[in-house]
């Protein structure tokens, strides 16, 4: 057998390899004692602060409820939805063991699911009074009762507008709110307490009884007024025994049963518009022209402004008006008229001044006694009877019927006639002064009692006295 000569070479070799193998045995020894004492992360999972289990990633969890929440929200029309699991908390634990059972956790919090939805709830002067949706369709719900109102205002606002005519097109803002207080509260509700808003907007609509009187207008009857609120006749006839015979007054005090929304709407219309206003005159006393003439100088323009008014409704009748906002746009120019004062003798000026101070009429003009009254009767404890106007005396004496008698003519187609005096103090052909003494009051010719009867004749036609004095 051939010896084999171990060379330095060869055996530094060996001694190299030997090393290398000797140090991956270490390492591999090594690594499996690290990887045995290294900790893994698991995961304790709480419900309202109870412990539920131990899963190994809370992504499990988390999946899982997505995966419900998306079930339930299929099942109701995808409504907002939230449950009890979201008060679940996951807690890090650190174990060399690694325990844990996701199915017994998710089995568990199946268990203990408890869903509900997110909703609206409606409040009317801090009274629930539905359960809707959401917000949004609170909100659709609340508009739906101001729309009515709303509408109402706006075909107003056209009907303005179309008899304004393009040259003073009035602008005008309604708006609307409800004179209760109304809330709007998000809460999680069980399903079935979400109602459909049509259901809740009926039962606003439809209110309650509701105790109501009404003061009776001019025009009104039991029925007007039955119809106006929409309540039987016999409901008011119930609760109002003192009435007999459906006889109402002005005035009186009727109550009455009636159903009102539980919402009331007031709106309130802005409206601005141009106003014209009236030039208006000034008038100059002018010694040249004859008394009762009147001469035109200058004519006026009238002038503009910007009025704003406010009108407030409630439930659509009326509740207040009134001017909030006024400005002049362009002032007016006033008429200058001349105004005669110079008295011609004999002509009258065409207005009549009473005959006698403080007059009482005690039969005016018109059918008396089956016979036509050509005048008026004035009766005063004053008994001086005065020119109605200007004139001229066409006679002044004794006059069938009517005993002393005086008639002027005012030179004007205009003549007056004054009768059953006691006394004439002018004679014919005098030229007398509008307020000049033509006589005293009597009860000559056809009369009962001391009076004046006075008549205006125009144009030989008698005229109503009255139609021209003031008394």
């Amino acid at each position: 057998m051939k010896k084999r000569i171990v060379t330095p070479g060869l055996l530094l070799e060996l001694l190299q390899w030997g090393t290398a193998f000797a140090v991956i045995v270490a390492v591999l020894i090594s690594g499996r004692w690290f990887a045995k004492a290294q900790p893994v992360y698991r995961f304790d999972v709480f419900l309202d602060d109870q412990h539920v289990g131990t899963v190994s990633d809370p992504e499990i969890v988390k999946q899982w409820k997505a995966a419900r929440y998306e079930e339930v929200g299929r099942q109701y029309d995808h409504a907002r939805v939230t449950s009890n699991l979201e008060q679940l908390r996951f807690e890090g634990n650190k174990t060399f063991q690694g325990a844990y059972d996701n199915d017994a956790v998710i089995a568990a919090l199946n268990d203990k699911l408890v869903f509900a939805f997110l909703a609206t709830e409606i409040r009317i002067d801090g009274t629930p009074v539905g359960i809707v949706r959401d917000v949004f369709t609170a909100a659709a719900l609340l508009d739906e009762v101001k729309a009515p109102f709303l509408n109402a205002s706006k075909e107003k606002e056209v009907g303005i507008l179309s008899e304004a005519g393009d040259g003073n097109r009035p602008k005008v803002k309604v708006t609307a709110e409800f004179t209760q207080d109304v809330q709007l509260l998000e809460m999680a509700v069980a399903p079935g307490r979400v109602e459909l808003s049509e259901a809740v907007l009926n039962r606003i609509l439809s209110g309650a009884a509701q105790p109501l009187t009404y003061t009776v207008q001019k025009g009104d009857c039991i029925s007007l007024i039955a119809q106006r609120f929409q309540v039987a006749a016999d409901v008011i006839r119930a609760n109002n025994p003192e009435i007999k015979k459906d006889l109402i007054r002005v005035g009186q005090i009727i109550k009455l049963s009636v159903n009102q929304p539980l919402l009331s709407v007031k709106t309130v219309e802005t409206r601005t518009e141009q106003v014209r206003i009236a030039s208006g005159i000034v008038y100059e006393k002018d010694s040249e022209l004859q008394a009762g003439v009147i001469q035109i100088v200058a004519n006026g323009k009238p002038g503009w402004k910007q009025v704003t008014y406010e009108a407030v409704r409630v439930n659509g009748e009326p509740a207040s008006e009134s001017v909030v906002d006024e400005a002049i746009l362009e002032l007016p120019v006033r008429t200058v008229v001349k105004q005669g004062t110079k008295v011609i003798p004999g002509v009258g000026t065409g207005k009549f001044a009473l005959p006698v101070l403080q007059p009482k009429v005690t039969s005016e003009f018109g059918w008396r006694w089956g016979k036509s009254h050509n005048g008026t009767d004035f009766v005063s404890e004053q008994k001086a009877i005065m020119a109605a106007d200007h004139g001229k005396v066409t006679f002044a004496g004794w006059k069938s019927g009517y005993g002393n008698c005086i008639v002027i003519d005012h030179q004007n187609g205009y003549e007056t006639l004054y009768g059953h005096l006691s006394k004439v103090v002018v004679r014919e052909g005098d030229g007398v002064k509008k307020g000049d003494k033509i006589g005293v009051m009597g009860s000559t010719g056809n009369s009962t009692g001391v009076h004046l009867h006075f008549e205006i004749i125009k144009n030989g036609q008698q005229q109503n006295p009255l139609k021209y004095l003031s008394v």
